[in-house]
């Protein structure tokens, strides 16, 4: 699979290919701009996924992602921001980006967002501010349970699975499977995946 990489910043593109492994699978490709990514659009059939840096040095991602989006829509693009703005995040959402966060994201969490844009999941992920419910209110933990759950959830068990490896009913996974997603202030599994990778909670 094809990634491009649409940023001035040269070491953006190691960051991707550190934050992906040493899967043979990917071929990153960097470009500093979208005008220059211009061939490898139209040429990689298999592409894939784009990251976009937005802003950086009179760049403008936020037309990137426009572009992009309407020219292809069968690609995932991710937006970096050089900031946790979130009406900005909302906006490329809006406008086509699959997921967006903050440029200073740990390799970690880059890694895990990159992983989750290039499986069949859909998603739409945007940055954290900091004041999400998890970290307003401290008495919004997960119970033991809930984290032995979503510690499956991150190794990408289904319902099912997860009800076969605790012996319970897929209906109770179900249930809490909704109190972690509520709890964590995510918008669906996937979403609350990536904030246990990122936040480490298992």
């Amino acid at each position: 699979m094809t990634i491009l990489v649409i940023t001035k910043d040269p070491a953006m593109e190691y960051r991707v290919r550190s934050a992906l492994g040493t899967s043979a699978d990917h071929e990153v490709h960097h470009f500093d701009s979208l005008e220059a990514a211009d061939d490898a659009l139209s040429r990689h059939t298999d592409l894939c996924m784009v990251v976009i840096e937005h802003d950086l040095d009179g760049f403008d991602g936020l037309k990137a992602v426009e572009k992009l989006s309407r020219r292809r829509q069968d690609c995932k693009i991710l937006l970096l921001l050089n900031d946790s703005d979130l009406s900005v995040g909302r906006h490329a959402l809006d406008i086509g980006a699959t997921a967006t966060a903050p440029i200073s994201i740990t390799s970690d969490a880059l890694s895990a967002i990159l992983n989750l844009m290039a499986s069949k999941f859909k998603l739409q992920l945007l940055p954290d501010d900091g004041q999400g419910p998890a970290r307003r209110d401290p008495s919004s933990r997960l119970s033991k349970r809930e984290l032995q759950i979503l510690a499956l959830l991150c190794d990408g068990q289904q319902n099912k699975e997860i009800a076969h490896a605790f012996g319970i009913q897929e209906v109770t996974v179900k249930m809490h499977m909704r109190a972690i997603i509520r709890k964590l202030g995510a918008r669906n599994r996937t979403h609350a995946a990536m904030i246990a990778t990122r936040d480490e909670l298992v």
